[in-house]
């Protein structure tokens, strides 16, 4: 795992220490409403990056990083609006549960070339959401003059963060490590079976090899009609004999009723990602999508 990720979570673990203990250090002095508040942003920005971390981290497993991403965010609410009321223990678990939620879901369908930058982006709006508190706590209850506690001070120390963070390089592993709850086929495989549920396919992140012959199979397990769109891969369709020449399409589909299997033949000509989904209406946002990689020959 790079060190990039670990300064991530470690990050997020110690600052959402820090906002905790410096509600329960302060608690006599918050209102109810401020605590609400506190409670409410921790959970939800705990929540949306974890969510997020887990969903490319699980890719292919989005039950399991959506609950951890909700018990994570729904713990940094919870204990945050703890001894302040049961309002703000409420707002800060309901907030972190629907973080959880939304980043785990944004995880597990961004396109892996943007997992990173995603992943990025997300820690850097949670260090901006942390100083804001940092300030309001400030403002309303802690009272001190503190160097950092001043506006123009934060705002210069989170723009050195942005570049140092940007200098530590890549924060998710390679793509051609197996990731979690993925099931990677090795190059040079020519057949791929990929099974169809209600909700998912399996596997959800394969490998094929361009210049090479490969036939996708589609195993409808499910109880209704399902199909498998492949989007922008140009490839050789070796389904159509009627021509002398093989034709070049950027879309690989196939369609498969309850209970069938069906097939396709191609030849992807150019290496990448490409996602795939079925493309059945409510299909693809209940889960069903997946990403294909082609690795050089």
């Amino acid at each position: 795992m790079p060190i990039s990720l670990y300064i991530t979570l470690i990050s997020v673990f110690i600052l959402t220490i820090l906002i905790i203990w410096k509600t329960i250090y302060h608690r006599e002095k918050i209102t109810v409403m401020t605590g609400m508040m506190i409670s409410m942003v921790l959970g939800m920005v705990v929540g949306l990056i974890m969510g997020v971390i887990l969903g490319v981290l699980l890719s292919g497993d989005l039950f399991s990083s959506t609950l951890l991403a909700m018990i994570i965010g729904i713990a940094a609410g919870f204990l945050a609006g703890l001894l302040i009321g049961l309002m703000a223990v409420l707002d800060g678990a309901l907030a972190g549960m629907m973080g959880g939620m939304m980043g785990a879901m944004l995880g597990e369908m961004i396109a892996p070339e943007h997992q990173d930058a995603l992943i990025k982006v997300m820690f850097l709006l949670f260090i901006g959401t942390i100083i804001i508190l940092l300030q309001l706590m400030q403002q309303e209850f802690i009272k001190s003059k503190a160097l950092l506690s001043q506006p123009i001070v934060m705002t210069v120390l989170f723009i050195f963060i942005i570049i140092g963070y940007n200098q530590l390089g890549t924060v998710i592993p390679s793509s051609d490590s197996p990731n979690i709850g993925s099931n990677h086929h090795s190059k040079g495989v020519n057949n791929l079976v990929i099974l169809a549920d209600e909700h998912s396919f399996s596997p959800s992140h394969t490998k094929i090899t361009a210049g090479k012959m490969v036939t996708i199979t589609l195993d409808n397990i499910g109880e209704v009609e399902h199909d498998l769109e492949i989007t922008g891969l140009e490839a050789e369709n070796m389904e159509d004999t009627s021509h002398n020449h093989q034709e070049i399409k950027s879309q690989i589909h196939v369609h498969s009723m309850s209970g069938e299997k069906q097939d396709i033949s191609f030849i992807a000509l150019i290496p990448g990602k490409y996602s795939f989904t079925c493309t059945i209406p409510g299909h693809a946002e209940s889960g069903m999508f997946g990403i294909i990689e082609v690795l050089p020959s």
